[in-house]
């Protein structure tokens, strides 16, 4: 199965940017920005990864945003925004 994985936290690595400095760039709340870097996220809003893609200057979105695969049992595992 397919799932698909932000990797807001990699790009920001790369490019030396930090949280805040995104959030000065973007206008997206720095603890909107932190949630995107969790892994395990459950739901995105395109409306911030638009903004967030046009501060970064990111026109393929594949950069902030991929399928991977994982086994059916990691889907069964407690993520981190889920209650254990």
């Amino acid at each position: 199965m397919h799932v698909l994985k932000i990797k807001l936290k990699d790009v920001l690595k790369q490019r030396n940017i930090t949280q805040r400095q995104l959030e000065s760039m973007s206008g997206v709340n720095q603890a909107r920005i932190s949630q995107l870097c969790k892994p395990g996220r459950q739901e995105i809003n395109l409306g911030i990864i638009e903004k967030i893609a046009a501060s970064l200057d990111i026109t393929d979105i594949s950069e902030l945003i991929q399928f991977e695969e994982v086994a059916d049992k990691q889907l069964d595992e407690p993520t981190s925004n889920e209650e254990l």
